[in-house]
């Protein structure tokens, strides 16, 4: 599971492969509540890998990144938090 976060993967879509793979939600979520403090800088570490530290040119650009960290599983209140910084 680290391994997938640290690919730049987010809780959501590591869940979503957990489940495809048949693992129990009893299985899953003590572990991705142990990294519930990592989330935050694996967050910025995907967003800056793909954009970098420059803040978003515009409301274009800044839903543009939105929508790449979606997909890459983050969820929408951490990555609001995130692009929020750059305003």
């Amino acid at each position: 599971m680290s391994e997938r976060a640290r690919k730049g993967f987010g809780p959501l879509r590591i869940r979503a492969e957990l489940r495809d793979k048949g693992l129990s939600d009893a299985a899953i979520d003590p572990q991705l509540h142990a990294m519930n403090d990592a989330w935050p800088a694996l967050l910025t570490q995907a967003h800056d890998r793909r954009f970098g530290p420059a803040p978003p040119t515009d409301h274009a650009d800044q839903g543009r990144r939105g929508r790449f960290l979606e997909s890459r599983g983050f969820p929408a209140e951490l990555i609001h938090r995130l692009l929020r910084r750059h305003d």
